[in-house]
């Protein structure tokens, strides 16, 4: 008898449970430091890098998130060539985070961009010829020649375009090695300022320019102390006011009085020519040129000094420097201000009452056969309280003997004089 067959077990659902299909090939780490390390962080650009012409373009990894990395002259590359008889004008921005373009290219007509120029040479040569940069300021032709092919050549290079052309024409004017000496001839006064932290713009130097000539011109100084660029260079350099230019323009007028200008001589061996020079600060006592004004305390002690010395000597008192230097020292001469034009009449007229102190006192120091030495009347008006004291007992003696009574002797009266 024939068995009968069991059957078949159904097949289960899914995969059979010890078949875990194909294994993948085995992988291995790839080797190297990429793995261990991290990609390296790009340095941060210095300033003076940032402002190199083309940096962005060229490191583009370096360049801060949120700048924008012009791509100047870009256009033609990207929108194709322009039409015949125009170019591309403008530039195209990527944003190096986000990727966002932007342009601002525009077809010009090269007639138009022409014309553009033209005027622009126009206009900028005639704000130089206004600054002075002209022959008859004391320009060469030679200079002026230089100046005017720098500004064409800026002009072919594009420099004028733009709504700011004036202002980078100008900046080239100022640091260029064709043109910086010309500037420099011009505003030399600015190089100081720099020098000290402080800086102005050409309209304002030229406003100063204007001011301190008028102050010169209407107080009548010869033309020949403000009719050059370095003449204003150096007080402007000085960092002078009008005011203070005023005051040293006053002092320079004093010279006129002969009196006045002798004792400048004497004092200080100037000559004719260089008194005035010398009192608005221009010049030191060797009569040499000085690159900076001088300051004002200097020309305020001269000034005061040889004031004193003129009206001294008008009252027929005869000093030398040193005496009316130690005048113009003490306290009474410190308020003497020789930036006014009143005070050598004021000085004259006080000057003239010493005088007559001097002659009384004169004539007592003879009756006590005392010595006596008339300045000693100048030094009492100064404030010497010696002196003072000193005429005191003259006049104390004098209304004894007018009393009838003997007053003290002479010998206990003898004073130290301080001339």
């Amino acid at each position: 008898m024939a068995r009968k067959k069991r059957p078949a077990a159904p097949k289960p659902i899914g995969p059979p449970q010890n078949d875990r299909g194909p294994r993948p090939a085995p992988t291995r780490p790839p080797r190297g430091p990429s793995v261990l390390a991290p990609s390296p962080i790009p340095e941060p650009p210095t300033e003076d890098e940032m402002r190199e012409p083309g940096f962005t373009e060229k490191f583009p990894e370096r360049t801060p998130p949120g700048a924008r990395q012009p791509l100047v002259s870009a256009c033609e590359s990207v929108k194709g060539a322009a039409p015949e008889g125009f170019r591309w004008e403008g530039s195209i921005s990527v944003d190096p985070v986000t990727g966002e373009q932007s342009d601002t290219c525009r077809l010009v007509p090269i007639e138009e961009n022409t014309s553009q120029r033209k005027f622009a040479r126009e206009e900028f040569v005639d704000i130089l010829t206004n600054m002075g940069f002209t022959t008859a300021f004391g320009f060469t032709q030679q200079e002026i020649n230089q100046l005017f092919a720098s500004v064409d050549a800026w002009i072919g290079d594009g420099y004028s375009d733009g709504m700011d052309g004036g202002e980078k024409l100008l900046m080239k004017f100022r640091t260029s090695k064709e043109t910086k000496d010309i500037y420099a001839k011009r505003f030399g006064g600015m190089a100081e300022l720099a020098a000290r932290g402080q800086a102005m713009s050409e309209g304002e130097y030229i406003r100063l320019e204007g001011e301190f000539r008028n102050v010169m011109s209407n107080y009548g100084l010869p033309p020949q102390y403000y009719d050059k660029f370095d003449d204003y260079a150096r007080l402007i350099g000085a960092g002078l006011s009008v005011r203070e230019v005023e005051q040293r323009v006053v002092a320079a007028k004093q010279t006129l009085n002969p009196l006045v200008a002798a004792e400048l001589r004497e004092y200080y061996g100037l000559g004719d020519g260089d008194l005035m020079a010398y009192q608005l600060g221009l010049i030191d006592e060797a009569g040499v040129r000085l690159a900076s004004a001088r300051n004002q305390e200097e020309i305020r002690t001269g000034a005061r000094a040889a004031q004193i010395g003129a009206a001294a000597e008008q009252a027929g008192f005869s000093m030398n420097r040193a005496q009316t230097e130690r005048l113009a020292g003490t306290s009474i001469g410190q308020t003497i201000d020789p930036f006014q034009m009143q005070t050598l009449s004021r000085l004259e007229s006080e000057f003239n009452q010493a005088r007559r102190i001097a002659d009384r006192e004169t004539t007592l120091a003879g009756i006590d056969r005392e010595t006596f030495d008339q300045r000693d009347a100048l030094a009492a008006a100064f404030g010497d309280r010696q002196a003072q004291m000193a005429s005191e007992r003259r006049g104390k003696r004098e209304r004894a003997r007018f009393a009838g009574s003997g007053g003290a002797s002479a010998g206990s009266l003898a004073v130290e004089r301080n001339f």
